[in-house]
């Protein structure tokens, strides 16, 4: 625990973050502070920039200019593959999932990965019986989900919305300190879309992760947010609670309008 007076260190940090692709200036000078624990929102019309800064947060590209932190450290040029290792877990716009493979089996390609990236001394305990392990864990991350009784689909017949579902299941497994989701609740009916919130909020209360999520529909944003930051134009122009957010005139004629519904 940190003594008096000495400031807490974010768990990510954007610093005057630059990306760029031809012809088009996309993330200028962002910078994001994301404190552990946080659930935090970022928001902003589309072609914002907003799922540029999550493949910048990840690692799935690099950006031009500026620096990424992750619990104080310079991971601006680490590999996707190593953030994961590193405890970075994420979801996609279009659900990334094996079409082909049952839910259950894409889930044992998501513990398969865990368990080779785990530390020689968890992995030594989990070898004497890891077939035993890794069901347990498949099992026991699709019962989180709410997929158990589709374990034996393939993910093509499953439905968008249980799409999202085992996509999370997949992230879960490898025990991530922080979840990256875009858009989780995009193209779902209201009925999904609320499923979805609770069982956001249910892992993250029962992991004690922090959340980094975009999102459009104002209702999860404010359902689910602790913090909220707005992109517009790849600047950001506001970030504070979800009622600070909410009141600043400048994000309600950009983005909220008057009325703060739906976006």
């Amino acid at each position: 625990m940190s003594g008096a007076g000495t400031p807490t260190v974010p768990l990510l940090e954007a610093r005057r973050v630059v990306k760029d692709y031809p012809s088009v200036k996309v993330l200028k000078d962002v910078d994001l502070s994301v404190a552990e624990g946080d659930t935090l929102a970022v928001i902003g019309p589309n072609g914002a920039g907003k799922t540029t800064l999550f493949k910048v947060l990840s690692g799935e590209v690099f950006a031009d200019s500026g620096s990424v932190l992750f619990r104080g450290a310079d991971v601006t040029r680490m590999p996707e593959w190593k953030r994961v290792r590193a405890g970075f877990g994420r979801s996609f716009q279009v659900a990334r999932v094996f079409k082909d493979l049952s839910a259950a089996a894409n889930v044992l390609v998501a513990v398969e990965a865990a368990f080779r990236n785990m530390p020689p001394g968890p992995r030594k305990l989990l070898a004497c019986d890891p077939a035993r392990a890794a069901l347990e864990r498949v099992d026991e991350a699709l019962d989180e989900v709410g997929l158990s009784a589709r374990s034996r689909v393939e993910a093509k017949l499953l439905s968008h919305g249980d799409k999202k579902r085992l996509e999370l299941a997949m992230s879960l497994v490898l025990r991530p300190t922080i979840l990256l989701l875009d858009e989780p609740t995009a193209g779902m009916s209201p009925a999904d879309r609320k499923s979805s919130v609770d069982l956001i909020a249910a892992v993250k209360t029962r992991h004690g992760m922090t959340v980094v999520l975009t999102e459009h529909d104002m209702g999860v944003v404010f359902d689910l947010a602790s913090h909220v930051a707005v992109l517009h134009h790849g600047e950001m122009i506001a970030t504070g609670s979800p009622a600070e957010v909410r009141e600043n005139p400048l994000v309600r004629k950009i983005y909220l309008g008057s009325g703060a519904g739906h976006a």
